[in-house]
């Protein structure tokens, strides 16, 4: 989405770890389902394949990686030995899976199917754990069941992916915490409920710093861990004390004062709209008329026409 961003995720792609999730795909006969259907940050990789069915057990290799899916069609009976431990379910499209980091894992099911997917590194959601004050976190391995919290996360990453061929920095990171927080609250052996409702607000002083970030670094491909450092918070503090002081996530709001410095510029006549778009950190023209389009209701170039009549 930012300037970089397709390089980054190359880079990404490249790591053993990010191999590993693409080897487990390939494993079980994935296919891709879109023209882009893997992305990948240092933290977190989404991907959206088809499979064929599986009549024979497969056995593919531990993941370093929490996986967490959403089945996108079906039904179909799915039996699986996740750890040792034998489980058949019945999955209905918009249902979900989880199976922890470092299982043995062998499949069998006996229909096509399409899903959604998500691979979130161990090491990231135990960093989570200990932000809250939690240092062992033992994540339980699910099949068929429903979370409306997760299906969305999930979802929405894979429509950036394929709506706009890569996803920014900041869209990954927020991606990550959510589902590091929604899996440390509802899919672990221990409740963590108590342990994430303590941030308040960001202070003045706090803001002001993440402003002054923003504004000079517009142009660069921004992160969490940026701005969280700009308020001296931890990340997973950050997004709660931002929110409570802003009422947007990190993620809407940046996208929000990109567009309205984006659109300070247009009323620049000289400006091509290729420069406006570098200039507010998007990495091509058409990725910042889509992200235009979506939050004003007309094309940049539309706009410019009308606002310069």
């Amino acid at each position: 989405m930012m300037k970089a961003m397709t390089d980054k995720n190359l880079l990404c792609d490249e790591r053993s770890d990010i191999s590993s999730a693409k080897a487990w795909i390939g494993k079980l006969g994935g296919r891709p389902a879109r023209q882009r259907s893997f992305a990948a940050s240092s933290v977190l990789a989404v991907g959206h394949f088809h499979f064929d069915g599986l009549a024979e057990e497969v056995e593919a290799p531990e993941l370093p990686f929490h996986y967490i899916s959403v089945t996108l069609s079906g039904p179909l009976r799915i039996e699986a030995r996740l750890g040792g431990e034998k489980v058949e379910a019945r999955v209905l499209p918009g249902q979900s899976m989880i199976l922890a980091a470092g299982r043995s894992n062998i499949w069998r099911w006996d229909q096509p199917t399409e899903e959604a997917h998500v691979f979130l590194r161990a090491d990231f959601l135990d960093g989570v754990a200990a932000d809250i004050g939690r240092r062992r976190v033992e994540i339980l391995n699910r099949m068929a069941f429903n979370d409306v919290y997760l299906r969305h996360t999930i979802l929405s990453l894979a429509d950036e992916m394929t709506r706009f061929g890569s996803i920014s920095t900041i869209f990954f990171d927020m991606a990550a915490e959510l589902l590091a927080r929604r899996i440390l609250l509802r899919h672990c052996q221990r409740n963590f409920e108590g342990a994430t409702n303590r941030a308040g607000a960001l202070t003045a002083k706090q803001l002001r710093r993440v402003l002054s970030l923003v504004h000079d670094r517009l142009a660069d491909d921004i992160s969490l861990d940026d701005l969280a450092s700009a308020a001296g918070l931890s990340r997973f503090h950050f997004v709660r004390a931002f929110k409570a002081a802003v009422g947007k996530p990190p993620h809407r709001w940046l996208v929000g004062l990109r567009i309205e410095r984006a659109k300070e510029l247009l009323l620049v006549r000289d400006m091509t709209i290729i420069e406006v778009a570098a200039c507010v950190g998007f990495d091509s023209q058409s990725h910042f008329g889509q992200v235009f389009l979506d939050q004003v209701g007309m094309c940049p170039r539309d706009w410019r026409r009308k606002a310069l009549c």
